[in-house]
């Protein structure tokens, strides 16, 4: 075996290395891995690629885009790297180039599933547009397997619903969900929502002494059901310049699991805690120090006052972060559940939302986060402020100067012009929150009607269908 071959199958057994830790989320493992790689063969392409998507991951898209170009230069048929590189310039709104390369993802794998879904989100289809035609031809080929059919359903009905034709939509939606193949428990979760109820007595008194928390940048949550407008009110907050968008952080969640983990651990059996416990203390006093160190961990730039944290599930956390971080400021984005529950339905969620794939797992979830959030929102000490979307779309600025009195911000003309912002997104609101505000999205659910009648029984709603002559409204 010559020299050249060995390093070569020395390369691919690295990157076969890298990619188990990748893929197990190892990310720092992963890079050092795929560096090192690069520093024996720089132009390693699928190094390259890879090293790509750690950067992305890592909030450094620019740099993801230039390794990922650097790949493509040497594998420029390579339909995977077209896809991922879209993903990237999707996140920094590069749109054009984003669909550009969804484009040449599918033309060069036909069957590609996930290039058809991505493009498909990027685009307001206009009727005969040849995309549906090559979507449905893919559909037709019976080796395809369920998870390529499920984003090609999804390609679909978002063509369809962009062409008013509601009845087709919803039926390739319908296929689209039942192949995601998703499980999801009402019971646990909803006994998930009463334990974390259950030991907020628990903290009462650990509230009072949080103690202090410095004078760096302090968090606003932006909270709520996806698809309710968060990434829309989180784009206006870090229009203003004393204000920061992080983004969906799973750092309050992984550090509130381990606290409730840890009052679960010291409650007696059908006996309260006593709520002076030094444990009690301690995890709080750990939990707060750990959010704030990994949040302040960040470019966020000088001046800055706020750090918004926008993952909109942190709702279930209320109740711990008020232990955690006394007086801190909560902005509880609500928006008609109809509506709220529909474009929940219509998102291909990768992870973290598998109430969403079925209507009725996804009303009863609904009203879930509803009694929960009613029961913060009646809680003493909790600074809840709540922005309903439909007031939004209907008065702007009235609704953006409460929200930043709440926010103890002074009003800048820059959060009405959102949508001139810079910052990456990579929320499925990636569009929305780069264009002034519309109406379209309001009431989208009427065109849906028919179709959603058990869940609005589920959330008590009334989905009839407004009588209609002739295309008009009496």
């Amino acid at each position: 075996m010559t020299d050249s071959n060995a390093q070569i199958l020395a390369i691919k057994g690295r990157l076969k290395r890298a990619l188990v830790q990748h893929r197990a989320g190892q990310l720092n493992d992963a890079e050092a891995l795929y560096q090192g790689i690069l520093n024996e063969a720089p132009e390693q392409p699928d190094a390259l690629h890879l090293l790509g998507l750690i950067r992305g991951e890592q909030g450094q898209e620019h740099i993801g885009i230039e390794l990922i170009e650097r790949a493509l230069r040497v594998r420029p048929l390579a339909a995977a790297y077209h896809h991922n590189i879209a993903g990237l310039y999707r996140r920094v709104g590069e749109m054009a180039l984003a669909k550009a390369r969804f484009q040449d993802a599918f033309t060069l794998k036909p069957d590609y599933g996930e290039a058809y879904q991505g493009y498909a989100e990027m685009v307001t289809f206009a009727p005969q547009d040849p995309f549906l035609n090559a979507v449905e031809q893919q559909l037709t080929d019976p080796n395809l397997n369920d998870q390529t059919r499920c984003y090609l359903h999804f390609a679909a009905g978002k063509y369809l619903d962009d062409t008013a034709e509601y009845d087709r939509a919803f039926k390739h939606y319908e296929s689209a969900n039942g192949l995601a193949a998703r499980s999801f428990s009402v019971a646990k979760n909803r006994q998930f929502f009463q334990d974390l109820v259950y030991f907020q007595p628990d903290l009462q008194s650990i509230e009072a002494r949080g103690g202090s928390v410095g004078d760096q940048p302090m968090p606003i949550f932006v909270v709520g059901m996806p698809r309710s407008g968060t990434s829309l009110v989180e784009q206006i907050l870090a229009s203003h310049s004393r204000v920061f968008g992080a983004g969906e952080l799973n750092d309050l969640a992984t550090v509130s699991l381990q606290l409730a983990q840890t009052l679960r651990a010291h409650a007696p059996a059908g006996v309260r805690r006593d709520e002076s416990s030094r444990l009690v203390q301690v995890a709080v006093d750990r939990a707060r120090a750990r959010y704030l160190r990994a949040l302040r961990d960040r470019d966020y730039g000088e001046g800055t006052q706020w750090i918004v944290d926008k993952h909109p599930l942190n709702f279930r956390f209320l109740g711990l972060l008020r232990a955690m971080i006394p007086g801190v400021k909560i902005v509880h984005v609500s928006r008609h559940p109809l509506d709220t529950c529909l474009s929940c339905f219509f998102q291909n969620f990768t992870k973290g939302q598998d109430y969403s794939f079925n209507l009725m797992d996804l009303g009863q979830y609904y009203l879930d986060y509803q009694r929960l959030m009613n029961h913060w929102s009646a809680m003493p000490g909790l600074h809840i402020h709540t922005v309903t979307y439909e007031s939004l779309l209907a008065s702007p600025q009235s609704v953006i100067e409460s929200l930043l009195a709440f926010c103890e911000l002074p009003f800048e003309p820059a959060c009405l012009r959102f949508y001139d912002t810079i910052r990456p997104v990579s929320t499925a609101s990636f569009n929305q929150v780069r264009q002034p505000i519309y109406q379209t999205s309001k009431a989208r659910w009427r065109h849906y009607a028919q179709h959603l009648s058990p869940l609005a029984r589920i959330l008590d709603l009334d989905a009839e269908s407004p009588a209609m002559i002739t295309g008009s409204r009496l």
